[in-house]
């Protein structure tokens, strides 16, 4: 299972984005693992993808690759060890998304993540301490 960050989501709908032609390469390698999104990256996405067939492409992505969205039993608990991570990161100014794709892939230990964010491979960890798995290098 793959969780998707905003950027490739944005750069997959906006075909002017300079990670473009990249994250379609990489959704080619991916389209067999099963994707998943989280609200606030669905969130942060829509806010980036303001023009209405930007939306349109996000809409269409999600329905033709299948890719659905992340749910957890223990909401609640959840967002509390997120705000938790935003803290213990705040120097390096994470955003929500960052830290639910943190917190998330610590709970669902076979989660990877897919992100072109290069905090997630020298700064940021899971709760743990141990490293975030990533779907690309």
């Amino acid at each position: 299972m793959i969780l998707v960050d905003t950027a490739p989501l944005i750069a997959l709908c906006d075909p002017t984005d300079g990670l473009h032609a990249t994250a379609a390469r990489d959704l080619d390698r991916l389209r067999r693992v099963p994707l998943m999104v989280c609200t606030p990256v669905l969130t942060e996405a829509c806010f980036h993808l303001a023009r209405a067939t930007q939306r349109q492409r996000l809409r269409r992505l999600l329905t033709e690759f299948s890719i659905t969205a992340y749910a957890s039993d223990h909401e609640e608990e959840l967002w509390l060890d997120v705000l938790d991570w935003l803290a213990r990161y705040a120097e390096h100014e994470p955003d929500l998304a960052d830290g639910y794709l943190a917190v998330v892939s610590g709970i669902e230990r076979r989660f990877k993540v897919w992100t072109y964010d290069s905090e997630f491979r020298t700064t940021w960890r899971r709760a743990d301490g141990t490293r975030i798995p990533l779907a690309v290098s």
